[in-house]
């Protein structure tokens, strides 16, 4: 059968670098295959018929099956229309040239199909495009090109650099969707080296025409090289240096979902509040007070990458420590003890809450004593 492996797994084979990933093209229908494969291996199929697409599930493990296919961009930076074709114009709808190779899985000594020298390119060390459209066909491209060429150590080339920087004059960047923007932000949040992709990306003017906001560099600086980041990390990064408008524009463009929008809200607003947390002469109250309410997860990711180790800590012992201190006295009891039903068992149970914090009654004998102390003073 004239079937294929192509793209990545070829690239990294000549790169002798581990292989993720197997994709293979069939000249044919690949979801038949994929269907035939699964039942024979036991396995489960899912079939995406707008691309004559497949992926075989066996045990865990996942395997792509794509029919041979052609595609057409009706305007500049649509999704394309596809239909089935041949070997060649697979490999020519492809992004880069790195990752238009095939290898045949039949015949005694089969050799890689380059059509666009990517073979030459891997050896250059070099990113380039197939032809002169493709940014403007797929903007998304470009996040890939950096992605590719710092997970690689490549250069984007000269030709190819031009292509992008034209695509960006044109102003194409700006007619991909959020969503499409996102997906392709998500892709470079789970590569080892996320910090100097988002910094390339930067340089080149890419994140800038994707929305203006994001050309600040100072929080995405104090990741580079730190081990364990997460996607969250990232986003708390671009919040570093954004206003509050700035931040509610980010998230409608990229239209991004309420929990990571409220990770870019919430780190805007710790930005603002960091004069007052490194004011030492501040009570543990009064930090847990601003910062009760607030995403749990952009506060340890601030605490990880701001510069100011004394905040920083403060940051870390509010999430290990202080947010989890609560008093021995509930409202229940509370009523017990003569505070009158209503708002002031709330008042009560705040200031008990803040002498706990502050370190001015221990256990539940002092919380009592400090209790009747608030009733008396209040009668």
């Amino acid at each position: 059968m004239p079937v294929y492996l192509v793209g990545g797994p070829v690239r990294d084979a000549v790169l002798d670098v581990p292989v993720q990933d197997l994709d293979f093209v069939l000249v044919g229908n690949a979801p038949v295959l994929a269907t035939e494969i699964a039942n024979k291996l036991g396995g489960e199929v899912t079939v995406h018929s707008r691309f004559g697409t497949a992926t075989v599930e066996v045990a865990g493990d996942y395997v792509d099956i794509v029919t041979a296919r052609k595609e057409t961009y009706p305007f500049p930076a649509s999704l394309p229309e596809t239909s089935p074709s041949d070997l060649n114009d697979d490999l020519a709808r492809r992004d880069f040239s790195i990752n238009a190779m095939a290898l045949p899985l039949s015949g005694e000594s089969p050799q890689v199909i380059d059509p666009h020298g990517g073979l030459q390119h891997l050896a250059d060390r070099s990113i380039a495009v197939l032809h002169n459209e493709s940014f403007i066909d797929d903007p998304t491209r470009m996040l890939r090109a950096v992605r590719y060429a710092q997970r690689l150590g490549f250069q984007i080339s000269a030709i190819t650099k031009f292509a992008l920087e034209r695509s960006i004059e044109e102003g194409h960047v700006t007619t991909v969707s959020g969503d499409r923007w996102r997906q392709e932000l998500q892709k470079i949040f789970s590569e080892k080296q996320s910090p100097e992709m988002l910094l390339k990306a930067i340089d080149l003017g890419i994140l800038g025409a994707i929305h203006p906001a994001l050309i600040k560099r100072n929080g995405l600086n104090q990741l580079v090289g730190k081990p364990g980041l997460t996607p969250v990390d990232y986003l708390s990064a671009f919040a570093f240096d954004l206003t509050a408008a700035d931040g509610e524009s980010v998230s409608t463009r990229l239209n991004l979902a309420s929990d990571w929008a409220r990770i870019l809200h919430d780190t805007i607003a710790l930005q603002g509040w960091l004069s007052f947390l490194s004011v030492s002469t501040a009570k543990t109250s009064e930090i847990c007070g601003e910062l009760d309410g607030l995403n749990p997860e952009a506060i340890d990711a601030l605490a990880r990458f701001i510069g100011d180790l004394e905040v920083s800590t403060m940051l870390s012992q509010y999430l290990n420590e202080w947010r989890h201190k609560k008093p021995s006295l509930t409202g229940d009891i509370l009523l017990t003890m003569g505070v009158p039903q209503g708002i002031m068992v709330g008042d009560v149970l705040r200031e008990l809450h803040a002498a706990v914090l502050d370190g001015l009654v221990k256990g539940e004998t002092e919380e009592r004593i400090l209790v009747e102390q608030i009733l008396s003073r209040r009668s």
